[in-house]
């Protein structure tokens, strides 16, 4: 009787042994199994729409710069993105460092559980550029060699000289821009503590070459952005160049004091811009004529302002190298009207796309027929 009892004592006791074994063997699965393997990626500065590629497998961005994706186990996966993106007209980026350290674009990356990466990208921007003066003058471009740039952190680089731009079929679209414009690093990542940072980048001019001589430039400070425009100040007061050498002034009392008359004038007898009819401007070959009236005119330049005005001569100027004008309208990339700058006055070849003429608005009734440099892609029919 008592070994029947005893044995079903130790029977009990061993089940029991071996189903808390069990349970304490299944823990840890069931733990495993409630975890989420992810991967969360970060870019510095926040751009919205990079793609990246786990495996082959593609997953972007959102508008705070945050992409992530689930992988349906743990283990090793291959992860890349682009090089080089470029966003819209005037802004692109290139890869610089993964935060862990690894500096290539393609890599391989570990995920147990949740992995977080930051991916920094250098940002830089297409600006316009022109050289002045301290009197406020514009060089002829063809007249300014290399100059020598400065930014906040001390690194100087030798630039070639005026923008001639980079075109053509052999050109990536990345790289490419017009004449008279120039990319420019406006963004940098730096490391610190294991954690990356975007840092916006300023620049000065230390000094310029016109016709082969060496001047001072203007310590001025100048912060890339998207549509900028970098006015360069040359120190002329100790020089003796030649005035063959500058376009035109820019900056002189009785010019704005007459364009200023000139706009009240007009505004009093001139249609609202909802009554202007213009016929967009065509290629034609170089036509020599005698110069023709003023003409009522509107610009759309590179940065997306639009300018309307009458198209004043340029005396002593190439009339391919700039338009000058007695400006009476300005409306900003968003449409909407904004001030007029003395800069609007005066405006190189390389920052127009179009210019449109407003018929029946000229003061002459000559027919003249213009075409610019090849890479222009400008002319105009005066009728």
């Amino acid at each position: 009787m008592c070994e029947r009892i005893c044995g079903s004592k130790w029977s009990s006791i061993r089940l029991l042994v071996t189903i808390v074994a069990i349970s304490a063997t299944l823990v840890p699965f069931r733990a495993a199994a409630a975890q989420t393997d992810s991967l969360v990626i970060e870019t510095v500065p926040p751009i919205e729409g990079i793609t990246f590629r786990l495996d082959g497998e593609p997953f972007s961005t959102n508008e705070e710069g945050v992409a992530s994706v689930d992988p349906a186990v743990p283990g090793r996966f291959g992860l890349e993105t682009r090089d080089q993106v470029r966003l819209g007209d005037s802004r692109r980026i290139e890869f610089v460092v993964w935060s862990d350290g690894v500096a290539e674009s393609s890599r391989v990356v570990d995920i147990e559980g949740s992995t977080h990466l930051q991916v920094g990208f250098r940002v830089d921007y297409l600006i316009a550029e022109s050289f002045r003066t301290s009197e406020g003058d514009v060089f002829k471009p063809r007249s300014v060699g290399p100059f020598v740039i400065v930014d906040d952190a001390g690194e100087s680089t030798t630039l070639p000289g005026s923008s001639r731009g980079v075109a053509g079929p052999t050109a990536q679209s990345w790289e490419r821009f017009p004449a008279g414009t120039r990319w420019l690093p406006g963004v940098r990542i730096v490391a610190e503590n294991g954690n990356l940072k975007a840092e916006e980048a300023s620049y000065r001019v230390r000094w310029v070459s016109v016709e082969g001589e060496r001047i001072a430039a203007l310590p001025i400070p100048f912060i890339p952005s998207e549509g900028g425009e970098w006015a360069i100040e040359v120190d002329t007061s100790g020089s003796s160049l030649p005035r063959a050498l500058i376009l035109v002034p820019l900056l002189v009392t009785g010019l704005i004091l007459g364009l200023v008359a000139v706009r009240r004038i007009r505004r009093r007898s001139q249609p609202s811009v909802a009554a202007r009819k213009f016929t967009r401007v065509v290629r034609r070959q170089r036509v020599p004529r005698e110069p023709a009236g003023r003409e009522f005119v509107r610009i759309k330049l590179r940065t997306g302002r639009i300018i309307e005005g009458w198209r004043l001569p340029t005396s002593g100027a190439d009339p391919w190298e700039a338009v000058n004008l007695a400006v009476t309208s300005v409306w900003g990339p968003d449409g909407s009207k904004v001030t007029a700058q003395p800069a609007d006055s005066f405006l190189f070849r390389s920052q127009i796309i179009q210019i449109d003429v407003n018929e029946g608005k000229t003061t002459s009734s000559s027919t003249e027929v213009l075409d610019g440099p090849t890479g222009t892609g400008l002319s105009i029919r005066r009728r």
